[in-house]
């Protein structure tokens, strides 16, 4: 679909996701000394390691920021999610911090939850050399979006890199206290966001080189002695991953980088300029399609390697992110869970992906999720590499590709 059709789903489901929140909100009690309202869990891993997460800060000294018209350099904030050793004591790690978690409380005018997540502060990473999945955020999106799939990744043995597109994302925090917000508005205030089409595609331009540049830092991460990724990433076997915009970043970007082995959407957007299609493998996610896209269609079959393709029925743009359990709980729940419900959908987004990424990245091809074959999701369409997503008249809703 065309940038501007997308961003009109985009905003609606920007307005539902705000109007779950704020059903939330009335459904609780606000501590009036300490301001504290609820607590949010992350979904706990399903792997068997633990945990760790840090956060990055990186220059691109050979790159002037798009976004400055006095020659500063572009700077990214990085956030790892890795397996670590269970041997360590762990510090709770933040979902965000207090700053970001304050901005984001305002602009929406609503009370957020303290939330507990399942990574550990700063923990060594664990031995050996793991894969390593990129992760590109939605349009105005934050580097924690899918933080209860990054986890899962990490518990399952990879290294999860997600990437604060600076002056785009919604909000973030430098190490020296710069607070950056975002020059696009945000998701989280449907009705700042800009979305006209020459905004998209100079946010599409500086992610690709975002990545590109995140691809170099991996490098010299690997090669450098005394930080904590060292000796410790498989360059060898590197995903990319996104959500909305994001999707298409991986897409694009998993065509013109040779580094980059596979990629999933998650429900991503899908343009004119990212129906040429990779040689390399693709899973496409997609929340409540009812009938393909065009542009969808011909991505479909410029896939020239294993693809698969996954459809949650009844769920919505945001439902395959953080805000399925942020906001699970709320009386009035307005963000659609789908057919299977939240505990469910987070599992078959969590399994599909990692067994996706276990068949590209390590050679274990054998999971049945990839042929289809589930009896327990049955709110997931799955269309695999011989079929036709749009083939026939069918609505995909109805259980067939068309």
């Amino acid at each position: 679909m065309r940038y501007t059709t997308v961003l009109v789903r985009y905003k609606r489901a920007a307005l539902a996701t705000a109007a779950a929140a704020l059903s939330l909100a009335v459904g609780v009690s606000v501590a009036p000394t300490t301001g504290a309202v609820w607590v949010a869990a992350v979904p706990t891993p399903t792997g068997p390691n633990k945990v760790g997460t840090l956060t990055k800060w990186m220059t691109d000294e050979s790159r002037t920021d798009p976004f400055h018209s006095g020659g500063a350099k572009r700077e990214l904030m990085l956030r790892f999610w890795y397996p670590t050793s269970s041997d360590q004591g762990c510090r709770p790690a933040e979902y965000a911090s207090p700053k970001v978690w304050t901005y984001l409380s305002q602009i929406t005018g609503l009370p957020l939850p303290r939330v507990k997540t399942n990574s550990c502060l700063g923990t060594l990473v664990a031995y050996g050399s793991h894969p390593i999945i990129v992760f590109s955020p939605g349009y105005t999106g934050m580097f924690t979006d899918c933080t209860f799939l990054f986890e899962d990744l990490a518990s399952h043995g990879y290294v999860v890199v997600s990437v604060a597109h600076t002056h785009e994302t919604t909000a973030v925090e430098f190490p020296d206290g710069r607070f950056i917000t975002s020059q696009f508005g945000s998701y989280l205030a449907p009705d700042t966001l800009r979305g006209d089409l020459d905004s998209l595609k100079f946010a599409r331009s500086v992610r690709l080189a975002d990545l590109k540049f995140v691809l170099n830092e991996l490098v010299r991460l690997n090669t450098t002695a005394g930080n904590p990724f060292a000796d410790r990433l498989d360059l060898l076997h590197v995903g990319v991953m996104g959500h909305s915009l994001g999707g298409e970043v991986a897409i694009a970007s998993l065509e013109q980088e040779a580094r980059l082995q596979a990629g999933v959407l998650v429900d991503g957007v899908v343009s004119d300029e990212s129906t040429t299609g990779t040689g390399k493998p693709v899973m496409i996610l997609a929340a409540g399609r009812e009938r393909w896209s065009d542009e969808e269609c011909r991505l479909w079959r410029n896939l020239r390697n294993s693809r698969l393709a996954v459809n949650f029925r009844g769920a919505d743009h945001f439902t395959l992110t953080d805000a399925i359990w942020l906001l699970k709980d709320s009386p009035g729940m307005a963000v659609p869970m789908g057919s299977m419900g939240s505990e469910k959908t987070i599992s078959a987004v969590r399994n599909f992906i990692t067994a996706f990424f276990d068949a590209s990245l390590r050679n274990r091809p054998d999971n049945p999720l990839l042929r289809g074959i589930s009896s327990e999701y049955a709110g997931a369409v799955v269309i695999i590499k011989n079929q036709e997503l749009c083939r026939s008249a069918l609505s995909v809703a109805q259980g067939g590709p068309r």
